[in-house]
């Protein structure tokens, strides 16, 4: 099963806490998202516990929304869940851990895993990437930066040029010129050469 690195970091942070044994995000489906469990235990048994859990109508009440929390004291131990959204967070303790401690941690590891603008499940897969730079995006970036007072006319010219490479050289020639004219020759030949090598990278 593949893990959701965010969540996984934030489950391997959570157990370094003294008296966390492991923990585990499951989702409303009983599907397991995230593990970090020491190998002894079974990687099945904490499937079918997710699976139990997700679809007891007593439990899914209890912890709805983004809220809620259950702590169950043991006299060999301590399990803690809390809401994420449509997923839990279930941490298991031994007796010596510290409530504090214990505290702080959790609300840390659930800051982690609560991403805005998820839709239910929690992680890094619920993110829009973040759209990619274009090569007009590169060359406006060079003429905003280098251009001073005179950028507004050589973003004029990009904005004018299409996408392909050609046109894209026919605007940097353009913009070359201009700087010639009105900055000086060196920063012309500078200017050009850095929008050529964006345009033929």
């Amino acid at each position: 099963m593949e893990f959701v690195p965010m969540q996984q970091a934030a489950l391997e942070q959570l157990n370094a806490a003294p008296g966390v044994v492991g923990s585990m995000v499951f989702d409303a489906a009983g599907e397991v998202v995230a593990s970090a469990f020491p190998p002894v235990f079974d990687a099945r048994g904490l499937e079918q516990l997710a699976g139990q859990l997700s679809s007891d109508s007593f439990f899914a009440e209890w912890l709805g929304g983004d809220k809620g929390a259950l702590e169950l004291a043991y006299g060999d131990g301590q399990v803690v869940i809390r809401s994420l959204l449509d997923s839990w967070l279930l941490v298991l303790c031994t007796p010596q851990v510290n409530p504090q401690l214990l505290s702080m941690s959790l609300t840390q590891v659930v800051r982690r895993l609560r991403i805005p603008g998820s839709s239910g499940r929690t992680g890094e897969r619920a993110l829009p990437a973040p759209p990619a730079e274009t090569t007009l995006d590169r060359l406006r970036k060079i003429a905003s930066t280098e251009l001073g007072g005179h950028a507004e006319k050589a973003l004029e010219i990009l904005s004018a040029a299409g996408a392909g490479p050609g046109e894209l050289l026919r605007a940097t020639a353009e913009i070359e010129k201009l700087v010639r004219l009105f900055i000086d020759k060196k920063r012309a030949e500078e200017v050009g050469r850095r929008m050529r090598a964006v345009i033929e990278s």
